[in-house]
This record gives structure tokens, C-alpha cells and sequence, in this order.
């Protein structure tokens, strides 16, 4: 028997390694990027969907107490507090009035005059 025989090696080439290991590094760090932006959008979008829900559940509890201060505003609804005798109405006394120009007063002719300048009048 000769066992001088040389053994077959295959080479492992270094460079050849390196870039794919690279490249498999490469590919695990964009999956994982990829993977975290996926996950903060779909955190967001949560929290937009409690929010919207929050200004729809608003909005309908303002037109519901809209509702309902037209309600209890209605010429109907303050006659029934008078006569209830939830509100009482006083007289306004004259001396509590606060007048903000003087009293406009007739002409000679005997016509009110409004501020409206007729003069531009076309």
C-alpha cells in the first residue's frame, strides 16, 4: 500500500465567507429593522384609532347637551320654570339701565334721523 497518497483538500475561501456571512448579516439587520418599523406602525395606528374613537364619543356627547340646552331654552321649557317658580322675572327698573348714547331726538321736521348717511346714498 502507498501512503504517500496525498489527501484531496478543498479549500475554504476567505473571501467568499466573509461576503456572505456579510451579506447574511446584512439581511438579519434589514428583517429586524423592517420587523421594528412594522411593529411601531401598528402601535400607532392603535393609539389613532383610541384617539378617533375619543373625539367621536365627544362629538356625540356635545350634540347631546346641545340637544339639550336647546331644550331647556325653549320658550316652553322657561314658561314652565316661571310658572314652577324655578325663575322669577322682575321689572327692570329704569335707573339700572345703562344707556350707551344719548337719546336721539326729532328734527325740526319732525323725523328721526338714523346714523345711515343718505348723502351716499346711491
Amino acid at each position: 500500500m502507498n501512503t504517500n497518497r496525498k489527501k484531496q483538500v478543498n479549500p475554504v475561501h476567505l473571501t467568499t465567507l466573509v461576503r456572505c456571512l456579510l451579506l447574511a448579516f446584512l439581511v438579519g439587520v434589514g428583517g429586524l429593522f423592517f420587523l421594528y418599523i412594522k411593529t411601531q406602525q401598528f402601535t400607532l395606528s392603535e393609539e389613532i384609532r383610541q384617539v378617533e374613537r375619543r373625539i367621536a364619543d365627544l362629538r356625540a356627547q356635545n350634540e347631546s347637551l346641545l340637544a339639550r340646552v336647546t331644550e331647556l331654552s325653549s320658550r316652553r321649557s322657561l314658561q314652565q320654570r316661571i310658572a314652577d317658580g324655578f325663575i322669577s322675572l322682575k321689572p327692570i327698573q329704569d335707573n339700572v339701565i345703562a344707556r350707551l348714547m344719548p337719546p336721539v331726538r326729532a328734527t325740526e321736521d319732525g323725523v328721526l334721523r338714523t346714523a345711515f348717511n343718505e348723502g351716499l346714498r346711491q
